[in-house]
């Protein structure tokens, strides 16, 4: 008599508790579908006619081929392939006897955006020495696209666009260059090699003593960060 008796006090219970799993299962489906139409969750990355990055053989430096591919300083960067916001596609490698500068950003992070407009100053003080590579993460071509229109600039105009604005769909490219947190900053010297890494935010006078090292490393004015000797 007791057992019917629990297992009748716990019916009620249980089917109340599977009452509230139902609730709350309808409330995130809701908030799931929401998201979806807002287009903030699913696949929106990248958009239509854009890629995936590409990671490609890196080729050596010239006169200098020991040295190994990593992202980090002394070693050659790893070449890849990326989408711009029209869809066109360039490598890191076409910019070889160039320094370069490629930064990862994204709308959603706020030192991202305060860095856009003195790397914009960066590049059109030294437009013949310097390619800027900005590398979206993850988001939908056009919505930064959008996004880089609206960015107000240090001569008081609206509106940036680099060397190449690049799109990184699906974080391969960031996760090749080994990238903690955002934003992040690599410059590579004219031959291909890395002179700095930043993880974080830099600020233009930064900017502007690292594109001088990568500069000097380019001409073959320092090599200590090599590890060959100088002079």
């Amino acid at each position: 008599m007791a057992d019917e008796t629990n297992g009748g006090a716990r019916a009620p219970d249980l089917r109340q508790r599977l009452v509230k799993l139902g609730g709350l299962l309808v409330i995130v489906g809701v908030a799931v579908l929401g998201l979806l139409l807002a287009g903030l969750l699913g696949n929106q990355a990248g958009g239509e006619g854009i890629e995936d990055v590409l990671l490609l053989e890196t080729q050596p430096a010239p006169g200098r081929p020991g040295l190994g591919v990593g992202p980090q300083a002394g070693k050659l960067a790893p070449d890849f392939e990326v989408s711009d916001f029209e869809g066109d596609r360039h490598r890191l490698s076409d910019f070889r006897g160039k320094v370069v500068y490629v930064n990862f950003w994204a709308t959603w992070c706020l030192f991202c955006v305060k860095e856009l407009p003195d790397i914009q100053e960066l590049l059109d003080r030294h437009p013949d020495d310097l390619v800027v590579i900005s590398v979206d993460r993850a988001e939908p071509a056009e919505k930064a696209a959008d996004f880089f229109q609206k960015v107000p600039r240090l001569d008081g105009e609206t509106g940036i666009s680099f060397t190449v604005n690049g799109v990184d769909p699906d974080d391969t490219l960031y996760n090749e260059y080994r990238g903690i947190g955002m934003p992040v900053s690599i410059f590579v010297d004219a031959n291909g090699v890395v002179t700095m890494v930043n993880n974080g935010f830099l600020q233009l006078s930064q900017m502007e003593e690292a594109f001088a090292e990568a500069l000097q490393s380019g001409a073959g004015g320092d090599k200590s960060v090599t590890g060959e000797p100088s002079g």
